[in-house]
């Protein structure tokens, strides 16, 4: 199967995709995740990718797609997490024929509440939400805020995502394989809805 999973920042694709691609033996691709360990590196292409990440913008779109096609290589079961994220980057990837493409639909507000608890280990790059996914807490001290979630961050987010990645909805409704799942309420209701879908497809 060959699967995305889009939504708004902090939509929990993250959580979702992981269980996905257990449950259905894909291989989890987070170009985000991806992006952001190439921005540590003290390289060129590092120091470029941080640039764009750190102000809440787009990496360009033939990079940001090349990386995801190079994380996929030769694989036919795969799932891409948050990506692609505009129509230039679903262009640039049309050729992998995709089975389906999950939208987790999250009102904008519950997500600036969700993104306000979020934090990050960076020991693991593991991502914790104080609510609904709660860390243990003998790490908790060492847990810090992504920087791409600061309050100002936040909101240039949300109007790269209304401005780039909306569009990339209404282009896969139009392909007819979009799937759009409420992506409100405990991880685990959503996963169940998720799950449901995909199995649909």
């Amino acid at each position: 199967m060959k699967i995305i999973i889009l939504g708004p920042p902090g939509s929990g694709k993250g959580t979702v995709s992981e269980r996905l691609a257990t449950d259905f033996h894909l291989l989890h691709v987070s170009v985000g995740d991806l992006l952001r360990k190439e921005a540590k590196k003290d390289t060129a292409l590092g120091k470029k990718i941080s640039s764009y990440i750190d102000k809440g913008n787009l990496v360009p779109h033939r990079l940001a797609a090349e990386i995801a096609k190079k994380a996929i290589g030769r694989k036919k079961d795969f799932l891409f997490d948050g990506f692609p994220r505009s129509i230039d980057q679903a262009r640039l990837i049309e050729d992998l024929d995709l089975d389906a493409v999950i939208y987790l639909d999250v009102p904008e507000k519950e997500i600036v509440k969700r993104l306000s608890g979020r934090l990050l280990d960076p020991a693991t790059g593991k991502t914790y939400q104080l609510q609904y996914l709660p860390p243990p807490k003998n790490i908790i001290k060492r847990l810090v805020q992504r920087k791409d979630d600061t309050p100002k961050v936040i909101k240039e987010r949300f109007k790269v995502y209304h401005q780039q990645t909306e569009p990339v909805i209404r282009y896969y409704q139009k392909k007819g394989v979009l799937a759009k799942v409420d992506g409100t309420g405990k991880p685990e209701e959503v996963y169940r809805r998720v799950k449901k879908a995909v199995k649909n497809r």
